[in-house]
């Protein structure tokens, strides 16, 4: 019989047969029967092999960057059985595996599916349907509550016990659940030295017929509660015990037998399964979310409009897609993007970020992509690009609206191939890298002026995350503020991280806050300032300065007269307002031109230039 593959990678999806008893996957261009396009992977991955049984095994390759797993846990470097639709986990690629059966001339036909099914009134029809339903529904439920109820009802159908108990472990006192002929779900009394075996040598522990059993007799459950014959078997999983099942018959001269005893079992091992599943989903997503809101303060917030930004981040962080960020200007694009950075597998590896908005048009290219000695007047050496620079991590491409629509194409052909050719040279150099982009433009509506290249948008957003702003989340300005003193008392060299009074804090959050997270943080540490160390109170908050976003006041002025001087007045006059929204908008960024020329709305150059200009920066 060949084997079917259905393949999940970056390329897409697709399905490969082979009728071969053994084969390699790799990655791309290794020579492997199945290639995967897996970016940073070369060589083989993962050996498949058939036995003299027909069986299917696979191991992985020692060494690989990523752990392999399927269904029942971690594929290692010896052979392991896999079953018919097992899907294997190869980093961000998805296998599965299936069995196809041979067509060949008459030997083919057609079966009912009801001819499957056992006829009734048969040795073996009431336990086939049973467990086939069960196994049915335990693969739709998704709660403990319906899971449990589901398993014992089985188990009464299948076997002749009359009563079913399922008693889980946990860190507390554990929890018991209860079954009884037809349906009722009251508790009653069980074998606990039954169970106390179980618990103690992890096997089963069969008692066809109390009476003649000379231990099992003397219990006082089995002689009080007239229980005539019991089973009690281990719920294993993930290398420990889950818990116990527990079935009894009470009705006088009534026996559990072996077959009895092998359906419980077959049961146990359905229902351990799907409990195993459940634990390590559980465990997987609670570590996952603990360690991601504790590996970065980005992903702290009380906000329900960040609820579903934060499951986002949690999700994408470990695939190595390309992510757009969206949001306002101000609402932390940046900060994210690190966050999805040092959440990922590339944590170890650089991130480098890259303004596309603060880089003349003229030197992007050479910024991105490097050059060589004497590409241009100036290249007196060759210099690595930024996604060089960013090899074996992330790159963010943070303004891409801003980008050039000539050089929108080489990130479009860098996004494709991810190779690179610096300025003046011939050498193309591949880079492993993940590309993550910011924009508070509407770049739909870029792309339909012509502006920015529908192709690249469509690439760029094989992932998306939208970023509320702060007049969304004022859950969150209590936390952002104390984080945001904690950091202006270190700068400012305080010892003690001053106090907000409920006046201040109250301001803050009724702000409007039209420049979002930074503004509230220019505003904070511009408080700590003013307040010397002391507690924030609403007098150190400068809120009332108009947004550059506001319409600006009309100003009545006398007609002026056409003659030199006027006019000569009128320019002093501009460039006096200009040095003084130069000088506000510095102070305002503490510094920081890059913030400074957003909020004044120019390019970092052109912000650069006004400040040289006016005398306010040395050349």
């Amino acid at each position: 019989m060949p084997l079917v593959l259905d393949v999940t990678d970056r390329s897409g999806s697709r399905e490969i047969e082979l009728d071969q008893d053994s084969f390699w996957i790799g990655s791309e261009r290794s020579g492997c029967a199945v290639e995967l396009d897996l970016p940073g992977v070369v060589g083989r991955l993962l050996e498949v092999a058939r036995d003299e049984r027909g069986r299917v095994r696979v191991r992985a390759e020692p060494g690989l960057p990523f752990p392999v797993r399927c269904a029942t846990g971690s594929i290692g470097s010896r052979f392991e059985n896999v079953l018919d639709g097992d899907v294997l986990n190869l980093g961000p690629a998805l296998v599965k595996l299936r069995y196809r059966a041979e067509a060949s001339g008459d030997n083919v036909r057609e079966l009912d599916p009801a001819a499957l099914t056992p006829a009734p009134g048969s040795p073996v029809g009431a336990w086939y349907q049973t467990f086939t339903e069960m196994a049915d529904h335990l693969e739709g439920l998704r709660s403990q509550e319906q899971l449990l109820p589901a398993a014992m009802t089985a188990i009464l159908r299948a076997t002749g016990a009359d009563r079913v108990a399922i008693l889980l472990d946990d860190d507390d006192d554990g929890q018991a659940f209860y079954m009884s002929r037809p349906k009722d779900q009251r508790a009653f009394r069980i074998s606990r030295s039954l169970v106390d075996q179980v618990r103690a040598a992890g096997r089963v522990v069969h008692v066809p017929v109390a009476a003649s059993d000379p231990v099992a007799r003397t219990f006082h459950s089995v002689r009080s509660e007239g229980i005539s014959s019991a089973v009690a078997l281990p719920i294993q999983a993930l290398g420990k015990m889950l818990g116990v099942v527990y079935a009894d018959c009470t009705r006088e001269g009534a026996v559990l037998s072996a077959e009895d005893l092998q359906r419980m079992v077959f049961c146990s091992r359905m229902l351990a399964t799907s409990l195993g599943n459940r634990v390590l989903v559980r465990s997987l997503l609670d570590r996952d979310r603990d360690s991601s809101r504790a590996a970065h303060w980005a992903l702290e917030t009380r906000s329900k409009a960040c609820a579903e930004l934060v499951q986002r981040v949690e999700l994408y962080a470990p695939a190595d897609y390309t992510v757009l960020l969206r949001g306002e200007t101000g609402t932390g694009k940046e900060v994210l993007a690190r966050a999805l950075h040092d959440l990922s597998r590339r944590r170890l590896g650089p991130f480098v970020p890259v303004n596309c908005a603060a880089i003349p048009e003229q030197l992007m290219e050479s910024m991105l992509f490097g050059h060589e000695k004497g590409a241009f007047t100036g290249a007196l050496q060759a210099r690595r690009g930024h996604f060089e620079e960013a090899h074996g991590g992330t790159i963010l491409l943070d303004e891409i609206g801003d980008m050039a629509l000539e050089l929108q194409a080489k990130i479009l052909r860098l996004l494709q191939d991810r190779v690179v050719t610096p300025i003046g040279g011939r050498r193309q150099v591949r880079v492993d890298v993940r590309i993550l982009a910011a924009t508070h433009q509407d770049l739909e509506r870029m792309v339909r002026e012509g502006r920015f290249r529908e192709d690249l948008y469509y690439r760029l957003r094989e992932l998306e995350i939208v970023l509320p702003p702060l007049r969304e989340r004022r859950e969150d300005i209590p936390m952002l503020v104390a984080r945001f003193l904690a950091l202006a008392a270190e700068e400012l060299g305080h010892e003690e991280v001053p106090t907000i009074s409920t006046e201040a804090m109250a301001k803050l959050q009724a702000a409007p806050w039209r420049g979002n997270i930074r503004e509230l943080q220019h505003v904070v540490k511009g408080a700590a300032l003013r307040a010397g160390g002391g507690p924030i109170l609403p007098a150190h908050l400068e809120l009332d300065r108009p947004s550059p976003l506001a319409a600006p006041a009309v100003v009545t002025e006398p007609e002026p007269e056409p003659d030199e001087a006027q006019a000569s007045t009128w320019k002093e006059r501009l460039e006096a307002q200009e040095k003084e929204a130069l000088q506000r908008t510095l102070a305002e960024a503490s510094g920081n031109l890059t913030r400074a020329a957003e909020l004044f709305g120019v390019p970092r150059t052109t912000y650069r230039e006004k400040l040289v200009r006016h005398g306010l920066l040395a050349p």
